[in-house]
Formats: C-alpha cells, sequence, structure tokens
C-alpha cells in the first residue's frame, strides 16, 4: 500500500469520528437517533427513540473520540512527524478493533433491546 493512501484513510477515520461526535452529541441533546447508526425503517419499529437517543449516542460520542486518537496517531506515524516503535502501532489497531467491536456490540445490544 502506498503511504499517501494511509494518510488519506488517517484523515477519514479522523473526520469521521469528529462527525460521530457531532452527531452524538446533536442527538442526545434532542433525543433522537441519527440514521447513521439505525436506519429509518428501524427507526419506524423503535417503542422508545427517546431511550435509545439516551443509550447509543453518548457511545456513539466516545467512539467518535477514540476514532480522532487512532487517525492522529497514524497520521503522525505515516507522516514521519513521530516515529512510533512497531509495538505501539500494533497496539493501536488492536485497539481500534477492540474499540470498534465493542461499540458494534452496544449497537446490536440497542436495537434489541428497542426496536421490535
Amino acid at each position: 500500500m502506498d503511504m499517501s493512501f494511509m494518510m488519506v484513510f488517517d484523515v477519514i477515520i479522523s473526520i469521521l469520528g469528529a462527525y460521530l461526535i457531532f452527531i452524538g452529541v446533536k442527538s442526545y441533546k434532542r433525543g433522537e437517533v441519527d440514521t447513521m447508526m439505525v436506519t429509518a425503517e428501524e427507526l419506524t419499529k423503535c417503542s422508545d427513540i427517546q431511550g435509545l437517543s439516551k443509550y447509543l449516542m453518548p457511545k456513539t460520542a466516545i467512539f467518535g473520540g477514540f476514532c480522532i486518537i487512532f487517525g492522529i496517531q497514524g497520521f503522525l506515524n505515516d507522516t514521519g512527524k513521530v516515529s512510533f516503535p512497531k509495538s505501539v502501532n500494533i497496539a493501536f489497531l488492536i485497539a481500534f478493533l477492540v474499540v470498534w467491536g465493542v461499540f458494534s456490540f452496544f449497537i446490536r445490544k440497542a436495537k434489541k433491546i428497542y426496536i421490535q
């Protein structure tokens, strides 16, 4: 893979993280759930949208924060601004996969609880 591709990927992960924080906070305050997290069709089947929002949207914002951290670390490493040891890069990759897995678990759990 070309390093410029990885830098673009890191920037996209960071932008996604910022967007997730934005929709997490905005939707939590409004008592809504963004259709990026749960489809519009699923939302029509939701018995308690405000409860779903209170459960899922803070977790969305937290996941967004982690995405920003992972994106920045990857970008700094790929540009050579900071030379992280290989073990640190692997640890960040594993941490990203774990955080993503936990977030996916919370989305599935929220759908089981709130969407009939």
